[in-house]
């Protein structure tokens, strides 16, 4: 156990249970129009660590705007800035006021609901599956799962980019406060092990490589791989090629304007489509319609870019649409 383990200040319960259950089946009082959405990927030497920025402004009282959160093969770093929003944690009835800054790792289930209501900016930074250690050195598997208060485990560094995005005024301008902050630290990154290697993998064949095939890239054992990469991201690589595999037929539909979810399930490898039924139901509480009417919400403008074909002049398309 890392000895900042115990510096941690947790948002939400430690444990939680695998059982889905309809509580995350609830209206989604979400548009488009009352909760713009703005993406920029990175700079090129920064996007083998950071997938995107996005940010979200909301400026309202009343209706209330929930938004569940699904599993997701990728930690992040939110800043919040005006009201903080409520957090429903997917074990608990119990509402709980988010952080200013939190980090939330690399989720396996449904996570929580948001709840919004007031007027804030949320400016998040999604890393790649581990760009989070090679930047931080936060162990994968410590966060997994979990949401904290971002200030308790990065200290310094976070706040200082917590003053400095706070006093930008654009989402152009925390984009570029970011990617200078990010670039320093590259300096000090951690290499890629064989671990993230495989994960990167994994994601490249949108879940697809079997673990046989990972751990011979990695010179050893099978057994030895799947704990190894167990041990690295709090997940097993079966699990995490799972939820590859989900976003990955999210994404694909996303794109499309003609394949149907047959078409989707068949194209990614499932059995058939009743089985990435399921996974979408472990993995959001939703049916695959309904996760895509909530991805359709947030990346309006990009999705009908890519389904009118001027996804090309949109330099800053992001690589794969995540919620």
């Amino acid at each position: 156990m890392f000895s900042w383990r115990t510096q941690f200040r947790e948002s939400g319960p430690k444990a939680a249970s695998k059982k889905t259950t309809s509580k995350f089946r609830t209206s989604v009082y979400f548009s488009h129009a009352m909760f713009p959405v703005h993406f920029q990927i990175p700079t090129i030497a920064l996007r083998p660590f950071i997938q995107l920025y996005t940010q979200a402004e909301v400026s309202l009282r009343d209706p209330l705007v929930i938004r569940p959160i699904p599993a997701r093969a990728s930690p992040m770093i939110e800043f919040v800035f005006g009201d903080r929003f409520k957090v429903r944690h997917w074990e608990s009835q119990d509402e709980v006021i988010t952080p200013t800054t939190a980090l939330v790792g690399m989720l396996t289930r449904p996570h929580a609901t948001l709840l919004h209501q007031g007027t804030f900016h949320s400016f998040v930074i999604m890393f790649q599956v581990h760009g989070l250690t090679d930047l931080f050195g936060v162990p994968s598997s410590e966060v997994t799962n979990h949401t904290y208060d971002a200030d308790a485990v990065l200290g310094k560094p976070i706040r200082e980019l917590e003053q400095r995005l706070g006093n930008c005024k654009t989402f152009q301008e925390r984009v570029s406060v970011a990617d200078h902050f990010f670039a320093e630290r590259l300096k000090h990154a951690q290499g890629v092990d064989r671990m993230a290697f495989a994960a990167d993998q994994i994601l490249s064949s949108s879940g697809k490589l079997p673990s046989a095939e990972l751990a011979g890239q990695a010179g050893i054992g099978v057994r030895q791989f799947q704990r190894e990469f167990s041990a690295r991201f709090g997940a097993s690589p079966k699990l995490f090629s799972r939820i590859v595999r989900f976003q990955n037929a999210l994404d694909t539909k996303a794109r499309s304007s003609t394949k149907s979810w047959t078409d989707v399930a068949h194209e990614l490898g499932y059995f058939d489509q009743m089985h990435m039924v399921h996974d979408f139901r472990e993995f959001t509480g939703e049916s695959p319609t309904e996760t895509l009417r909530q991805l359709e919400l947030i990346f309006r403008a990009q999705i009908d870019a890519v389904h009118a074909g001027r996804a090309a002049e949109r330099p800053n398309m992001v690589r794969r649409f995540v919620i």
